[in-house]
């Protein structure tokens, strides 16, 4: 397992008022762990110990499940070169701690919400009434001439739509449910002009021949929505 959650330990003892409570942590968010090992203690009396247990074990269960399940995606692409990027589908109230333990499991984070960069997606040029490569190099111009500064990214879903992107000055696209000979067409067009990130439909069985076409960046949200919370359990030991 990679473990991850455990700065959180001292935040609930503070919050459930458990004074008599301390915590040591044998290990560190990001160590891969192997099984049955200890990653840390919790010390004082047995009544606060179990008022806060469940509690505990539910955020570093959860935590590690993610931190764990990123670092098998990253094991796949790494040897590529190629870099894993988290994405926004998370659990409501739980994003900055999700997007963080894909970074202890390797990840790179991308944008947190629609205000620290900007993506342009496909029902945002659907509400422009964008059909063609014209009307989008002309949105896309605008769009950069209105935000400096700022990184913008567009998402497509047809290889037409690059090349008006690359010329259109944006910073990176994200190449949406695009085959993988679909990506290494892309990677070739592109000659490394802007940042490439393959996206849409990628799971443990397929990342690697994406990894193989060579965009910048692969993004998933399984290692959040579909890892297992990993089993840690709290041992007594009396003194």
């Amino acid at each position: 397992m990679v473990v991850c959650g455990l700065p959180l330990i001292p935040m609930i003892i503070e919050i459930a008022g458990c004074k008599d409570i301390s915590f040591s942590a044998v290990a560190a968010d990001g160590d891969c762990l192997p099984v049955n090992s200890i990653i840390g203690a919790l010390e004082g009396v047995s009544h606060q110990i179990l008022t806060l247990e469940r509690t505990i074990l539910n955020f570093v269960q959860k935590l590690s499940g993610i931190a764990t399940d990123t670092k098998k995606f990253v094991d796949l692409i790494s040897p590529h070169n190629v870099g894993l990027l988290d994405t926004r589908k998370t659990t409501p109230g739980f994003r900055m701690l999700e997007k963080y333990a894909c970074a202890k499991g390797g990840s790179f984070n991308h944008r947190i919400g629609l205000f620290d960069r900007i993506l342009i997606k496909d029902n945002h040029l659907a509400s422009q009434s964008i059909e063609n490569s014209s009307e989008l190099a002309l949105y896309l111009t605008r769009v950069n001439a209105e935000n400096p500064g700022v990184l913008i990214e567009l998402e497509i879903d047809h290889p037409e739509q690059l090349m008006p992107a690359i010329e259109s000055g944006v910073d990176a696209v994200l190449l949406d449910n695009f085959e993988p000979d679909q990506v290494k067409q892309a990677v070739q067009l592109n000659q490394n002009r802007i940042i490439l990130e393959a996206s849409g439909r990628i799971n443990l069985d397929n990342i690697e021949n994406y990894a193989r076409q060579k965009p910048h960046f692969i993004s998933t949200g399984a290692p959040v929505h579909r890892s297992k919370w990993i089993d840690i359990g709290l041992d007594w030991k009396f003194e």
